[in-house]
């Protein structure tokens, strides 16, 4: 609104018969001092326009960023060699390891609600599959195989949604059903096939995410993701999203791991380890941290676990610890995919919705979305938020030159690492696909692609 009545008023004036005539005069006298002033008046206005929509995207904007596969999570040892090289190479020669299963069963984040208007076709690619997601006319969210089986076309690039509940195809017009994946029109054929379809798949809306439910045996969704405690009651802040090379049990597999939190987390500041770990502010500033991992005993919620975090951040002068504040933070893990992170300060209470979601299978999108109490400034918010961010981006260092494996060293006081092994193995099956010692993905009881 401030930069519309900015551009309005700027516009007002030059176009005002008194400056319409100045210009004249200027244009009859060539002064070039009124030229100047002229000129110096619209770049004044220009950068009035620019400054406000800084300050007021820093002040009251959410937070929205996205941090591809190579810009944060690698080191750049040589610098003979450009950086994408480096990170290229990293990925390359990253060793596997005897992995588990690399896409677990579960409930799985594709979008964000608010990304799919009614009526229109989003292209997303999981589970190295293709899919067209798309809004029906009545609002229902569906989601189908990407491509059409006649000569495979990608539904989800210009495909339209038609009828209430169909997804068209671009190429040649043929229609399926949203709910069934049936074809139900051929525009230039009077009879339809009654064998043709697309697959579809289980999805729901929670939390505002479209969530698709991935079982490699196809069975139905065992279980939903729960409604976010005080969602409503809070604001929202900002999202991020961050690609990471890396196994997908790694990342939920962090939760249980406690004793890295003291130490690779223990500096406030920064996602860099070499360059922030040693900075002056990190030695004053630390934090400490106690946590508790469990997963839930009950069999209707055998696919929860929880965690509980305190952070005492302290200030570190001359060896005396002196408590700043205490960050208390209540965890639930839902399934393979999502992650409910509750934080409590004394001043604000605060939420952190987590999804991880198989692109490849060494490539996962990990999205973190923030909100918080209403009475908090956006702008301290928004500070808070990055600052956790940092710490993120610290796990993803690790995430992304890490190997997995099967039988790591574990201390007594690890017991809950070997905990949380067994119990995320129940959101994998027998036959859930696997990488080979090539690194190539198979599906163990899938026909070779040679059959074909």
């Amino acid at each position: 609104m401030i930069t519309s009545y900015l551009i309005a008023s700027v516009g007002t004036a030059f176009c005002s018969p008194n400056l319409l005539s100045w210009l004249g005069f200027i244009a009859d006298e060539s002064s070039a001092t009124n030229v100047a002033c002229v000129l110096f008046n619209v770049l004044a206005a220009i950068l009035t326009v620019w400054l406000t929509t800084k300050i007021y995207r820093i002040l009251f904007s959410p937070l929205d960023l996205y941090r591809g596969a190579n810009s944060v999570g690698y080191v750049h040892h040589d610098s003979r060699i450009p950086k994408a090289q480096a990170v290229k190479d990293a990925q390359k020669r990253k060793k596997i390891g005897n992995s588990p299963p690399v896409f677990p069963n579960g409930w799985f984040r594709v979008l964000d609600s608010r990304s799919l208007e009614k009526g229109r076709v989003k292209s997303v690619y999981v589970f190295e599959t293709q899919l067209a997601v798309f809004r029906n006319k009545r609002g229902t969210v569906r989601i189908v195989d990407a491509y059409c089986p006649h000569l495979g076309a990608n539904l989800a690039v210009g495909g339209k949604v038609v009828n209430s509940d169909c997804l068209e195809c671009p190429f040649h017009g043929w229609k399926f059903s949203g709910e069934t994946g049936k074809l139900v029109d051929v525009p230039y054929s009077q009879k339809v096939p009654s064998f043709v379809s697309i697959s579809t798949w289980p999805c729901c809306e929670v939390n505002g995410f479209i969530y698709i439910w991935h079982h490699c045996d196809k069975a139905e969704p065992q279980w939903r993701v729960p409604e976010a405690e005080l969602l409503k009651d809070f604001k929202y802040v900002g999202r991020t999203e961050h690609i990471v090379h890396a196994h997908i049990q790694d990342i939920p597999e962090n939760g249980a791991d406690s004793a890295h939190l003291s130490h690779l987390h223990k500096p406030v500041i920064g996602s860099d380890v070499e360059q922030t770990n040693d900075s002056f502010l990190n030695y004053l500033i630390r934090h400490g941290i106690q946590a508790a991992w469990r997963p839930l005993t009950n069999p209707s919620e055998c696919h929860l676990a929880t965690m509980k975090i305190q952070d005492d951040v302290q200030l570190h002068i001359f060896n005396y610890e002196i408590p700043l504040v205490r960050l208390k933070f209540r965890i639930t893990q839902i399934g393979a995919g999502a992650v409910h992170i509750y934080v409590e300060t004394p001043i604000f209470t605060g939420l952190m919705l987590q999804n991880v979601t198989p692109i490849e299978p060494l490539q996962q999108s990990l999205t973190h979305s923030f909100y918080i109490s209403p009475w908090i400034p956006t702008c301290i918010a928004k500070a808070f938020y990055l600052l956790e961010t940092t710490q993120i981006e610290r796990d993803i260092l690790m995430w992304n030159n890490k190997t997995y494996l099967k039988k790591p060293v574990l201390m007594k006081e690890e017991s809950a690492l070997a905990k949380h092994r067994r119990w995320y193995q129940q959101f994998y099956s027998e036959n859930s696909p696997r990488l080979d010692d090539q690194g190539n993905l198979f599906y163990p009881n899938k026909a070779d692609v040679t059959d074909w």
